[in-house]
């Protein structure tokens, strides 16, 4: 009896980890699969526009090595990391506030279903009348494509509290700022960590569409010139070095988001 227990046992953990690597297999074979077709419409050379993957990767060298493209990235990073992070403790203060008085939702709903339903990239132009062709234009747009989205998962986070929870918190006499550190903010954690991953990513998107709009500063300008100038190869080098880092950052909050759920 024992030992069919323990076999049955050793066949789940098997399934298991045949699971787990199927899941960890299909984005890098889809990955592979891409880049081979990528390669072979390249080679066949079906359009100027789409060189063969191996091209670019061998024109990344240069363009990494050239002080254009590392100033470019600097200055892109320094937009993004310096608006990042205070959007995402500013978005959290207004979703929680959205959430916790009627008063500040209803004052703050038409504005956030605004922000959620125009095209941000019309408000570009109003403003680089406001903030001028530099870091301040940048700066207001990756606010506008990112702020919404961790207001709107911090509100929708701490509206699914339990509600036991909270009466149960109440009747032992916690205040309200421990409820909502010790229960509230535990509780919506996981909507807030995904506004957070989808704010990350939305905050470079937004760099490069404004860099590429004024098409003087960061890696949106570089792509500007590189395309003016049918540098294709290097073109797509940046590009997948956007698209590189891009992912990366996103993994990694959604690593952090993974790591917080399991210690809950």
């Amino acid at each position: 009896m024992t030992a069919a227990v323990t076999t049955r046992t050793e066949r789940g953990r098997i399934r298991f980890n045949r699971s787990q690597l199927g899941d960890s297999a299909l984005p890098v074979i889809s990955v592979i699969c891409f880049a081979a077709l990528w390669e072979i419409v390249g080679r066949l050379e079906l359009s100027p526009a789409v060189p063969p993957l191996s091209a670019v990767l061998g024109a990344m060298k240069n363009v990494f090595l050239d002080e254009r493209f590392q100033a470019a990235a600097i200055n892109t990073g320094i937009s993004v990391i310096v608006t990042f992070f205070p959007v995402v403790v500013l978005g959290t203060l207004i979703g929680a506030a959205m959430a916790s008085n009627k008063f500040i939702e209803w004052a703050g709903a038409p504005y956030l279903s605004l922000s959620l339903s125009i095209p941000l990239v019309s408000l570009i132009p109003i403003f680089m009348l406001v903030f001028g062709l530099g870091r301040g234009t940048i700066i207001a747009v990756i606010v506008a494509y990112s702020l919404p989205a961790v207001i709107v998962n911090t509100q929708s986070g701490i509206e699914s509290v339990d509600r036991d929870q909270l009466d149960m918190a109440r009747s032992f006499g916690a205040s309200r700022l421990l409820v909502f550190r010790r229960v509230v903010l535990p509780s919506a954690s996981a909507l807030i960590l995904a506004g957070v991953r989808v704010a990350a990513g939305r905050s470079i998107k937004g760099a490069i569409i404004a860099e590429q709009v004024i098409g003087l500063i960061g890696l949106g300008g570089l792509i500007q010139r590189y395309g003016g100038a049918f540098a294709v190869e290097n073109l797509y080098a940046v590009i997948l070095f956007i698209g590189v880092v891009g992912v990366l950052v996103v993994r990694l909050i959604g690593f952090v988001e993974g790591r917080f759920a399991v210690a809950r």
